[in-house]
């Protein structure tokens, strides 16, 4: 079988956080964003009875008042930075993915107009150094086929004091506590089984919706992001369960120590 067909066997995430093959990983993951681009929207909506809309709201009110730049990385159709801009939530956006297709399909809804955007990959940024008040990240950090090296760049970017804030779903921790997580196992369950028959009924691409339970399942922890976070100099570190914990708001303010 090939690795398009079966994009989760090159997506082992290792100790260091960085997957079994990363250009294979890289290939695979952007040539199936490139087949789904034009039902990216329609699924995420129809898949998440539009909670995904809420999710990405959750994060563009935790963004400081007042932000000026917000860089927003694996932006995909631009859903999230356009929220931020319109919401009067920051100045200026600027949207960077590494699936061009995925830019040209948010061009109708204002990508490329009303904030720019990049073709680029978020672990290699043509940013310079500390030019964003903020970083945010909509369910982009788990396909990064190195997680460290896009935390560095995601820091290098921000100014000191500076917001990272990312919205994605984390692997389950069963030792977490919490009000409605018994909730949260079978919605995940429900969501796995249906993922894969509604890519192939609605989006002719049975692979890529499987793809995202594998992810999933095989990314860090909401604890485990976290404790990542501070391990790169955030503080100030914010944990928001979504939906029953179906997804998280994970993020944290960059600050120099010496």
């Amino acid at each position: 079988m090939s690795e398009a067909r079966h994009p989760e066997g090159v997506h082992e995430r290792g100790r260091d956080g960085v997957v079994r093959d990363p250009a294979a990983h890289d290939r695979v993951v952007q040539s199936m964003f490139a087949r789904i681009a034009r039902v990216y929207d329609f699924m995420n909506h129809a898949l998440s009875f539009n909670r995904d809309r809420a999710w990405r709201r959750d994060l563009v009110r935790a963004l400081d008042p007042g932000t000026d730049l917000l860089v927003d990385l694996c932006a995909g159709t631009g859903d999230l930075g356009l929220a931020a801009l319109r919401g009067g939530r920051c100045r200026r956006v600027v949207a960077a993915d590494f699936t061009p297709a995925m830019l040209a399909a948010g061009r109708g809804k204002g990508l490329g107009a009303q904030i720019p955007a990049v073709a680029a990959d978020a672990q290699d940024l043509p940013l310079r150094d500390g030019c964003a008040d903020a970083v945010a990240v909509g369910f982009g950090v788990r396909n990064l086929a190195d997680l460290r090296r896009g935390l560095a760049e995601a820091r290098r970017v921000l100014k000191p004091g500076g917001r990272l804030l990312v919205l994605d779903f984390f692997r389950d921790d069963p030792a977490a506590a919490g009000a409605g997580r018994g909730a949260a196992r079978p919605l995940r369950r429900g969501l796995d089984l249906a993922l894969p028959l509604a890519g192939r009924l609605l989006g002719r691409d049975r692979a890529a919706y499987a793809y995202l339970a594998a992810s999933r399942d095989r990314f860090v922890t909401p604890a485990e992001f976290a404790a990542l976070l501070g391990e790169f100099g955030f503080r100030d570190i914010l944990v928001r369960r979504q939906t029953f914990g179906i997804a998280h708001l994970i993020g944290g303010r960059f600050e120099i120590t010496d």
